[in-house]
């Protein structure tokens, strides 16, 4: 399991610390953005400002989130990708804006189908 960010391996360290994740858990950067292209991933302004950015960033906010400094691209979206050793995708989710994230029960079933 690894956890690619579009930013420089400064700010995947900061992230990784940040977000206390297991210190054994790969963080890694990808500046040039390569991953994000070969999975498919959006990468728009349009989707970065959109109703649906504001909704969850509204909803983000009452749960207590503050965004914190910007780090890596301000355009590209994310997503989650499941991968077998064997290189079958398992899982893959897309996503549409900033604050989209496929639910963790889905990421759950999913691992425990692999």
């Amino acid at each position: 399991m690894a956890v690619v960010g579009s930013g420089f391996p400064a700010m995947a360290k900061a992230f990784s610390e940040r977000m206390g994740l297991p210190k054994d858990l790969p963080v890694l950067s990808d500046p040039k953005r390569e991953a994000y292209q070969l999975a498919g991933f959006t990468r728009s302004i349009g989707s970065t400002f959109s109703l649906r950015a504001l909704f969850n960033h509204l909803r983000a906010r009452r749960k207590g989130f503050r965004q914190g400094r910007l780090a890596g691209d301000p355009w590209q979206q994310g997503g989650t990708l499941i991968v077998a050793p064997s290189g079958e995708v398992l899982f893959e989710y897309r996503s549409k804006g900033p604050g989209d994230h496929a639910a963790p029960e889905r990421l759950v079933a999913a691992l425990r189908g692999a």
